[in-house]
């Protein structure tokens, strides 16, 4: 079903930048890196906002990782992978007439190292790596926009459409794992093992 509720863009970049939750934010990168040192929140206009990073954190070992933070006030039990952050879309024929800026999951300028995906109504979180989500979001979107419950996901803005697709987590964890399992060459390209009279590094999963 399409959504025809007009959002005004400030009004939803208030609520994702609403600094009554920081303290929850901070508690939750906590819990991750106990090590951490800083979670510096990134609000101003800036190269970091376009390059899709709202936080970064370092760690007492010099570590450091940037974050795109996204709030969703009610869990549906999917994830809203947004193909078209701008575009012109025709209700009617519910398609997009022309995509004007590419939405944050295929977004190939986009320089944050996770996304943390987090659902208010269900005290859920997800911490998403970019990089895999992106690539899993470019494998599997021809198929997950093929369904007619999943998408399109339209929100009407003053000016312009956000258009996304609303994955199942269970279908999105799947395919996001079959993303970090692949053929690396053939078997006959592949490097061969490595033995000599002390060493036996690889047989085929044969112990020395």
């Amino acid at each position: 079903m399409l959504n025809a509720v007009i959002h005004n863009f400030q009004d939803q970049l208030e609520y994702s930048a609403n600094l009554s939750d920081e303290s929850s934010w901070v508690e939750f990168y906590r819990r991750l890196w106990p090590d951490m040192i800083a979670a510096i929140r990134i609000d101003k206009n800036s190269k970091f906002q376009q390059w899709g990073i709202d936080r970064e954190i370092l760690l007492r070992n010099g570590k450091r990782f940037s974050i795109d933070e996204k709030k969703r006030k009610m869990d549906f039990a999917d994830i809203l992978l947004e193909e078209w952050s701008v575009c012109e879309f025709d209700f009617a024929q519910k398609k997009v007439i022309s995509g004007k800026k590419i939405g944050w999951a295929l977004d190939p300028d986009k320089r944050c190292d996770f996304v943390a995906y987090a659902i208010q109504s269900s005290g859920k979180c997800y911490l998403l790596p970019f990089e895999l989500t992106r690539q899993t979001c470019i494998h599997n979107f021809p198929k997950w926009k093929a369904n007619p419950f999943w998408y399109p996901k339209a929100a009407k803005n003053k000016g312009y459409t956000t258009v996304n697709v609303a994955v199942p987590f269970a279908e999105f964890r799947i395919r996001l794992c079959e993303q970090m399992h692949r053929r690396f060459g053939s078997e006959t390209s592949l490097p061969l093992p490595y033995k000599n009279k002390q060493i036996l590094l690889f047989d085929h999963g044969q112990s020395a």
